[in-house]
């Protein structure tokens, strides 16, 4: 007869205990900051958090990504090169093709 496994924790369970207090003191002290936050809030000033400037977002579009050339990762859009890497030369024109002047 085998053992029955042991269920594992969902995500938002693990999530849930690792944010419960541990003792009551430190329901204690949780519930006084925030209460604390509240009273600000109800005179009229802003937390910490909500006035330290924000972090300037890469234009729209932009991403995580690998340069095209060295494969170092970079914000820009995907398929393009680092400031380090040179963009691939130009293909030479000839006086017959369709992109000569």
């Amino acid at each position: 007869m085998s053992i029955p496994r042991r269920r594992a924790r969902r995500p938002w369970e693990a999530d849930l205990a690792a944010r419960e207090a541990r003792t009551r003191g430190e329901a204690k002290d949780r519930a006084h900051r925030g209460r604390a936050l509240v009273d600000a809030a109800l005179a009229g000033q802003a937390p910490a958090e909500v006035t330290a400037p924000a972090e300037e977002s890469p234009p729209a579009g932009y991403e995580y990504v690998a340069c095209a050339g060295c494969y170092r990762p970079i914000w820009a859009l995907p398929g393009s090169r680092c400031p380090a890497c040179k963009a691939p030369p130009a293909p030479p024109t000839t006086p017959d093709s369709p992109t000569a002047a």
